[in-house]
């Protein structure tokens, strides 16, 4: 039996956000905590595999309670479950622990947080994988852009069946690869839920040379042999081409999928890069436009500041 630890301060929302877990997985065992210290101290006496936490505690952040999780232990699975925007986060803290993130006012917030512990709590890491050298920076690239956004995945959903439909094949899907997992930000023909890193072909993908990798048969190939999770999702040969942001930070691919053997041609390989570019523009566009609007709320918010202040001294009204 899995153990979840949930940690907010406002009890109803502790009490919702283990409900939520529980109806996803009934025979789950979820503890719950209001503050960073009361956390330690079930993780000290508790087999934990994964903690749910707020960001804001009354006695620290969530960023901070991670950190102290895996002093515990350190292949635990922590989730930052927040009302907290991403862009409020401490910079220095959400360096040193890359924890996995889902705003509670995101659009299938519910869903994403069940499928995060889901394999988080059930991962363990036991066969290495390759790194980019500079995974450090292309992590903080990735968290910089919205993937949870409704109109970004509406968006990018066309990317994946342009692909699909050039390429001939029955699957594709645009993923982002995080510290730990590969996340499915849309899927056509197939409905993906993250799955770990290690079991990933788009994990190898991002540090071989060249920004298309092409896997005619992923049984020829000896790491993916034996891997079931491409087994499950009916995988048999692939063609991935990377996403690379203008800082030459690759944060994931745009990927299709056959489920027999196949070769796939110098345009075909063309195509889907040229497809990756163009996801790559649609990720930009949508930061800005993010950026632009808060930055119009915060003028207005000076401008509203102003007004009342000068109010309060008995100006025009």
């Amino acid at each position: 039996m899995r153990t979840v630890l949930c940690v907010d301060p406002d009890e109803s929302a502790r009490a919702e956000t283990a409900e939520l877990l529980r109806t996803e997985a009934p025979d789950l065992r979820v503890l719950r905590a209001a503050s960073l210290a009361d956390a330690v101290g079930e993780l000290n006496d508790e087999d934990v595999d994964c903690v749910v936490t707020e960001y804001e505690l009354p006695d620290g952040t969530g960023l901070e309670l991670a950190a102290r999780a895996r002093d515990v232990r350190p292949d635990i699975g922590c989730v930052l479950y927040t009302a907290t925007d991403r862009a409020a986060l401490d910079t220095d803290e959400t360096t040193e622990t890359v924890t996995e993130y889902v705003a509670k006012d995101a659009a299938n917030a519910g869903e994403t947080l069940w499928n995060l512990v889901d394999f988080t709590s059930a991962f363990r890491p036991q066969t290495p994988y390759p790194l980019p050298q500079d995974e450090e920076d292309r992590l903080d690239a990735l968290d910089a852009y919205d993937v949870d956004g409704a109109a970004l995945q509406t968006d990018v959903e066309r990317i994946t069946d342009l692909a699909a439909q050039y390429l001939d094949v029955p699957m594709a899907s645009v993923n982002m690869i995080r510290e730990h997992s590969q996340q499915f930000l849309v899927c056509h023909g197939a409905d993906w839920t993250p799955t770990p890193r290690e079991d990933s072909i788009c994990t190898y993908a991002i540090v071989e040379d060249g920004d298309v990798t092409v896997i005619e048969d992923v049984k020829a190939d000896p790491r993916f042999e034996h891997n079931e999770s491409l087994d499950d999702m009916n995988i048999r040969s692939y063609v991935g081409a990377d996403l690379t942001t203008p800082d030459g930070l690759t944060i994931g691919t745009l990927c299709a999928y056959d489920e027999e053997p196949r070769t796939f041609t110098d345009g075909d390989r063309e195509y889907l890069s040229t497809l990756a570019d163009v996801t790559v523009n649609v990720l930009d566009l949508h930061l800005e436009v993010a950026q632009l609007r808060e930055d119009r709320a915060e003028d207005h918010s000076d401008e509203r500041d102003v007004r009342e202040a000068a109010e309060g001294d008995g100006g025009p009204t």
